[in-house]
């Protein structure tokens, strides 16, 4: 039976990320609109919008096995900390009108917090008695602060726009205030866990690979959706930008709404769960006469995109070796947003070729093809010591 430290309350890790994820995004509104102000020049203002995203393609699959090396909440509690000052270097140096060095902070703010979320996720089943529900919460929050963040900062930029920087400063504060100071982690069973070997173990695991091929394809269709989605609101829908706009709106916000939702077809199989909450719903709105009748479907849509990613998170922390799980799931995030990059770069050419209706039914279609293979129940293998499906508590101790 799997050691669980009781003493840590896991809804404390799961805040800690959000408060930190929430403080990291809130200032980019402002920095950007900081930049374009001196800039004036829309590619610039483009480079400065990429090097929020470029650490975690870069980094993740070397940084995100941090924890496996040297302990999981103690690499937490480094980038908690370290985040903590580049992000008030980051309000200090907007507020001084200083928006390139502003915008270095602020990169590397965004660096250093990639070890986090691979090292929580991995650290989750160590101190949660219902590893699955805290698990979906905060891989929900690691999504969602993308969206979240930047709209409570657009928010406030529109109202006080010194707000809209001072503000990540107490968010930030409080994740490291929350985050707890000590937790009983289960030791290593090898001397000192390397990246090279981790990965060469993870990548061996068919689980692991389904799990990272699953979560790319659904950030394929993440990034291309956006192309489609404006293509068919102005061409259509004839509803214009304001159209496509509300309906990214019902996306990003109902991602909030997934473990709700994974609560609700917990009985079904994964893969049938899936087809319904992704496929299903990407169909209805491709096939919507209008733009109001895409808005419940396309609700439905980001919710299970986000319960997809819930669902393969747990894969990886059932699946992968316990000395790597946070090497997988680094490796995961790498691969997640060089995928969600990759749609987003190719759905203009398929625009051209396909149309967009043609372009999100053939997203649908191979979302229904990897969905189906990715989200197949597991069967017991040597280098599978429990199947995907199977309670924590079926993995080896090994405390």
């Amino acid at each position: 039976m799997t050691c669980i430290d009781a003493s840590v309350d896991p809804r404390r890790l799961v805040a800690a990320h959000a408060l930190a994820a929430i403080a990291v995004a809130l200032p980019w509104p402002a920095l950007l609109a900081a930049i374009w102000r001196i800039a004036d020049d829309s590619a610039l203002v483009g480079l400065a919008g990429a090097a929020r995203f470029a650490p975690c393609v870069l980094l993740s699959a070397l940084l995100g096995g941090l924890g496996d090396r040297i302990g999981r909440l103690r690499a937490v509690r480094l980038s908690v900390s370290a985040r903590v000052v580049l992000v008030v270097a980051v309000a200090v140096l907007l507020l001084q009108g200083l928006p390139w060095p502003a915008l270095a902070a602020a990169t590397l703010s965004v660096a250093v917090g990639v070890p986090a979320f691979p090292s929580l996720a991995a650290l989750l089943p160590q101190v949660s008695t219902r590893p699955e529900e805290d698990t979906n919460a905060l891989v929900t929050w690691e999504i969602s602060a993308f969206v979240v963040g930047p709209a409570l900062g657009g928010l406030l930029l529109a109202a006080t726009p010194s707000w809209s920087v001072a503000a990540s400063v107490p968010l930030i504060v409080a994740a490291a205030v929350v985050l707890p100071r000590r937790v009983t982690e289960r030791p290593p069973s090898v001397r000192r866990p390397r990246l090279r070997d981790g990965l060469h173990e993870v990548l061996a695991v068919p689980v692991v690979r389904r799990a990272i091929v699953t979560v790319m394809a659904v950030n394929v269709v993440i990034g291309a959706l956006g192309v489609a989605l404006l293509a068919i609101a102005e061409t259509r829908w004839d509803a214009g930008v304001a159209a496509f706009g509300w309906l990214t709106a019902a996306q990003g916000l109902a991602s909030l709404t997934a473990p709700l939702l994974a609560r609700a077809v917990g009985r079904l199989s994964p893969g049938l769960a899936a087809q319904l909450v992704v496929v299903l719903p990407l169909a209805v709105v491709t096939l919507s006469s209008g733009w109001v009748a895409a808005a419940v479907p396309m609700a439905l849509l980001g919710s299970g995109l986000t319960m997809v990613e819930c669902r393969t998170t747990r894969m990886m922390q059932l699946g992968a070796p316990a000395d790597y799980t946070a090497v997988a799931l680094g490796v995961a995030d790498s691969a997640v947003v060089a995928a969600a990059m990759a749609g987003a770069l190719v759905a203009p050419w398929l625009l051209a070729a396909l149309g967009p209706v043609g372009l999100l039914l053939g997203l649908a279609g191979g979302s229904a093809a990897v969905l189906g293979w990715g989200l197949r129940r597991g069967v017991r293998t040597p280098d599978l010591p429990a199947e995907p499906d199977a309670p924590l508590e079926s993995r080896p101790a090994g405390c």
